[in-house]
């Protein structure tokens, strides 16, 4: 199942790339982000390689392995964002919709998350003027890691704020990157990646 990691931003250069590859580095073994990757591109890839360092998985420790994202970057608009969560919530909760379902044979569906803002999350988000999001594959276990490790990385560095659909939260550039670490390591791994200073080199 596809999931995004949407990040809210004014700041997103090409100056960034090396930086976020050091980044990565702190936690885990990336080679390599493919210079073909550019934040000036609306849609695009992003191409990593790595190397999976840990005994989960050890037919994969000796290898070079590939991950490629989907991304795009579009501009940002907190008014027209609030009206389309407006519109999905009416189509998701409309009569017919539910009269229908009255007369059909119940069965078990996962629940629709409705994006739902906190004041606080939409304070923070009339600041910005553009999206960069990031598709991946929740259920693969490379894909979940490194796109939920790139996602923090970038909010951080671009002091943003983003948005795991996944889970339906959201975080800003203080708190991204320590839960998001909480959540990618065990409680063993955890203190060597917990640690880490904040850096934003972005204004």
């Amino acid at each position: 199942m596809s999931a995004f990691i949407h990040i809210y931003t004014n700041a997103l250069t090409d100056d960034l790339i090396p930086t976020i590859l050091k980044r990565l580095n702190e936690h885990e073994s990336v080679l390599d982000i493919n210079s073909s990757f550019s934040f000036r591109n609306s849609n695009g890839n992003l191409p990593i390689v790595f190397k999976w360092e840990k005994p989960s998985l050890e037919i994969f420790n000796e290898n070079n392995l590939k991950l490629n994202f989907s991304t795009s970057i579009k501009p940002f608009d907190l008014k027209e964002y609030k009206k389309k969560l407006f519109k999905d919530k009416i189509i998701k909760q409309s009569f017919i919709q539910k009269l229908t379902a009255l007369f059909k044979k119940k069965k078990k569906k996962k629940a629709v998350k409705t994006i739902k803002l906190s004041a606080e999350i939409e304070a923070q988000l009339q600041n910005y003027n553009k999206v960069f999001s990031i598709k991946y594959h929740a259920g693969d276990v490379f894909e979940n890691h490194f796109g939920t490790l790139i996602g923090a990385i970038i909010t951080e560095l671009t002091k943003g704020v983003c948005h795991f659909t996944q889970d339906n939260v959201w975080y800003d550039s203080k708190n991204v990157l320590r839960e998001s670490l909480v959540s990618l390591y065990t409680l063993e791994e955890l203190p060597n990646h917990i640690n880490k200073n904040v850096v934003a080199v972005a204004s």
